[in-house]
């Protein structure tokens, strides 16, 4: 087992625990134990009674409420009958005047009777109030008890708390206290106790509750013997059949007004039962010690995730093959013990969750090593294919009209006819049989290395038939094959060997048909190359930078077996230095090397140093020679200005000059090859120490510099401090520079989901279409600043743009003649420091 699988298993036992701790999958927990529920054998009970106020007894006596004479009929009847006990699910909670003294003392006569106390709202909203029967009725009653059903989140009644009330749980549920009458008033003892706290809220806005248990509900609809109340009043039963039993009367009619019906679990017309049949069920529960009990959640979490991970655990250690048996093999024996003990041993266990975690999670350990196995198949196959394409075997991508389009490239031969006809036509012409054809090859006038390199091309041309021996028999074929397996290997070997000696960054490997066999990584990202493409074609791709053309340099190399190193340009002006060698000899074949370098980088260099030689020759130097050329003159007395103007004006040329030395500077350090440390650097504090640096000058010129830094939140990025505060500067002091007085530099942010944007405006003259090609280049200005006779020297975008290359950002500008120009400094996502 290993120390990822351990890691999983843990993972989703974790998952699991969760999942049933905060009863995340409760909506299937619920489904399934309906379902569970309604799967139980059909019985018929032989207690219990129920006295329906139906829609046949609507009919006779009209709406409810009725008449309570009618009530006290009834009870009067029960009474005839001799029932355990009477549970009157009818409230009566204030007085009728009319028949309130005949029901009373019916009840009285009875001396078995039960009356439900309801809770109901007093305003909406507001308190609650407990509604009970009017006094006198309450006081010739045996006992109340309260009808309250709990109803899950998806508003469905699956169970019941024994003892509730307002405040305290004072009242016993209604089937309860008939109990207690049915077993000759001996206090029924609740059959578990609460897990409740016992301190209460004594608030009457609050219902406390204790003794939650889940209520038995049968699916037979026919469980119950329901006889019609009208039949009972009207004497129209047997009132012998009701001696001893326990008779629970309430509204069955749907149709009637006030009707209480509630949501269950098992299957019933509308999925909805009569409160009375709801009390009639529990009262079975409570009879019969079947009542459901749920399991600690703590409980249910613990063992959930124990499961899970004992299963991943084992599927490691079985057979593949049988993993998939297991895993549903014990998620649907969980849900079969659950089932098992909510019918059996009356305890709710959920056990969907482990159930469906188990089958999720095999998914993902399914999915995990088919990844695994997958990603190692095919990282072979693409091994063995690269290593298939790449098996230096030359002889089979050549064609003989490629042979003979590079010899006559290469100018060995003149030309090339197919048929004997022609023969007269050459001055000199050798006959060549290929696939039982004849061709004349004119060779023209050589010199005698070049007639060495033509037969020496031409014996190793792939056209030339290389006789075998025959396989004598199947033995010998298969020695035969190993044999040739054997020789590819020692060629592969002895290829790579030479070849390595040679390699430079960029390879590619050229047969002697002028093909390209190989070309690795770097090869493909500096050309359009493809295996099988013409040599010519690929070079076609770039100028030489020598006045002569690849067919001669090839030529030479091959012709003088040394290497060759030129230099070429492509169409996106990137410089290659490029070798061509001549690997020789290799089982009796020639293969052209070519190795190329990108030289993009120093090339730039070497002119940006040439640049340099040049700004510092005259830039750095004016100043000097100017402070030199004041110093003579005062010495020689040929200057009329002052000793103090004479030190302003030798202050003025040297601060002049040390700022060009700092901006050389800036931009050779942000755009030389040395690593530069890059650490989360604060943009609102950069701003702000740019600001400092550039209101001097903003002041001198009555420019307002504008930034709101309440507006925004701190933005860390990924940068140099140094650098960053610089590129600002130098933004904010070219802003100033350019912009009339009395205008106003704006600096504002902007976040979005590409990155970060820093905008620096000016209310100046704008710049063109065409000088904003030339802005970022070094020692680049503006004309018409020049002319104005505004200082400066052209490196200050120059850094910018440098800068913002280490940052991996970049720097743009938006301008329009007349309307100003805004400077964009763009910070990638990859930029962005989380805080």
């Amino acid at each position: 087992m290993t120390k990822a699988g351990i890691a999983f298993a843990a993972i989703l036992a974790i998952i699991t625990f969760f999942l049933a701790y905060f009863k995340v999958l409760q909506p299937l927990e619920l489904l399934v134990y309906d379902r569970m529920l309604r799967v139980q054998e059909k019985g018929y009970s032989e207690e219990v009674v129920i006295i329906a106020m139906d829609e046949k007894s609507l009919r006779e006596y009209g709406p409810l409420p009725w008449p309570r004479e009618l009530h006290a009929r009834a009870i009067d009847r029960l009474t005839e009958a001799g029932v355990k006990a009477v549970g009157y699910d009818v409230l009566f909670d204030k007085l009728s005047g009319s028949g309130d003294e005949a029901l009373t003392q019916a009840v009285k006569n009875n001396g078995k009777v039960i009356f439900p106390v309801v809770i109901d709202e007093l305003i909406q909203g507001g308190q609650l109030v407990e509604l009970q029967p009017y006094p006198e009725l309450y006081q010739a009653s045996v006992g109340l008890g309260l009808v309250h059903f709990e109803l899950s989140k998806d508003n469905i009644a699956r169970g019941v708390y024994l003892k509730s009330g307002l405040g305290e749980p004072y009242w016993r549920t209604f089937a309860v206290e008939v109990l207690d009458v049915a077993d000759g008033h001996e206090v029924y003892r609740l059959p578990f106790e609460s897990h409740q706290s016992a301190e209460y809220s004594y608030n009457l806005t609050k219902i406390e509750k204790t003794h939650y248990a889940l209520i038995p509900y049968k699916e037979n609809k026919d469980f119950f013997t329901k006889i019609s109340f009208v039949d009972l009043v009207e004497g129209r039963v047997d009132v012998n059949a009701l001696r001893d039993r326990v008779v629970f009367v309430g509204v069955t009619a749907t149709a009637a007004r006030n009707a209480d019906f509630l949501p269950v679990p098992v299957d019933r017309d509308g999925q909805v039962m009569s409160g009375v049949e709801i009390n009639a069920t529990l009262y079975e529960g409570l009879a019969n010690n079947t009542l459901i009990l749920p399991m600690s959640q703590n409980f249910v979490s613990v063992l959930s995730a124990l499961l899970v991970f004992a299963l991943f655990m084992l599927i490691p250690r079985s057979l593949p093959r049988h993993n998939v048996y297991l895993v549903l093999l014990l998620a649907f024996t969980l849900l079969f013990a659950s089932w098992m003990l909510l019918h059996g041993a009356g305890y709710w266990l959920p056990l969907v969750t482990p159930a469906i975690v188990m089958v999720l999670g095999y998914l993902m350990w399914v999915w995990r090593a088919v990844v695994a196995n997958m990603t190692f198949f095919i990282n072979t196959v693409k091994r063995l294919q690269y290593e298939v394409k790449n098996s230096f075997e030359p002889e089979v991508k050549s064609s003989y009209e490629k042979h003979f389009q590079f010899w006559k490239r290469l100018n060995l031969i003149q030309g090339w006819s197919e048929g004997v006809e022609d023969i007269a036509a050459f001055d000199r012409s050798i006959p060549i049989d290929i696939n039982k054809k004849r061709w004349l090859i004119d060779v023209g006038e050589q010199t005698d290395d070049e007639r060495k390199l033509f037969y020496k091309l031409y014996r190793q041309s792939t056209f030339v038939q290389k006789k075998q021996a025959p396989a004598a028999s199947v033995v010998e074929e298969k020695v035969s094959q190993v044999e040739v397996a054997i020789k590819k290997i020692n060629f592969l070997r002895r290829f790579v060997e030479k070849t390595m000696d040679k390699m430079s960054e960029a390879v590619l490997l050229v047969d002697i048909s002028g093909v390209v066999f190989y070309a690795n990584l770097e090869a493909k990202k500096y050309l359009s190359v493809s295996l099988g493409k013409d040599i010519f074609e690929v070079f076609n791709q770039l100028t030489l930078q020598v006045g002569s053309d690849w067919s001669e340099e090839i030529k030479k190399v091959m012709v003088d077996g040394i290497g060759r190193e030129v230099q070429a340009l492509n169409a996106r002006k990137r410089y290659y230095k490029i070798g061509i060698s001549l690997l020789d000899n290799v089982e009796g074949q020639d293969f052209l090397i070519i190795n190329m370098s990108d030289i993009t980088l120093i090339k730039r260099e070497q002119q940006r140093q040439l640049e340099m030689i040049d700004f510092i020759s005259h830039d750095l130097r004016s100043p000097m020679t100017s402070v030199l050329a004041l110093l003579n003159q005062y010495q020689n007395k040929q200057s009329d200005l002052t000793v103090d103007e004479l030190n302003a004006e030798i202050e003025r040329l040297t601060k002049s000059s040390l700022s060009l030395a700092e901006h050389f500077l800036m931009l050779s350090r942000a755009e030389s090859g040395i690593e530069m440390p890059l650490y989360p650097v604060e943009i609102l504090n950069s701003i702000d120490n740019a600001l400092a640096i550039a209101r001097p000058l903003a002041r001198d010129k009555e420019i307002e510099l504008k930034f709101d830094f309440a507006s925004y939140d701190d933005i860390w990025l990924q940068a140099n401090e140094d650098l960053l505060d610089r590129v600002i500067v130098n933004l904010l002091t070219n802003a100033i520079k350019y912009s009339p007085a009395k205008s106003q530099v704006e600096i504002t942010l902007e976040e979005a989901e590409d990155g970060v944007r820093v905008m620096v405006s000016d209310q100046g003259e704008g710049i063109d279409k065409e000088q904003m090609k030339t802005i970022f280049k070094p020692f680049s200005r503006i004309r018409r600043h020049e002319m104005a006779k505004i200082k400066g020297i052209g490196l200050g975008l120059r850094f910018v743009k440098a800068a913002m290359a280490r940052f991996n950002g970049t720097v743009s500008v938006q301008s329009e003649l007349g309307k100003g120009s805004c400077f964009v400094l763009f910070f990638p996502t990859s930029a962005v420091v989380d805080d």
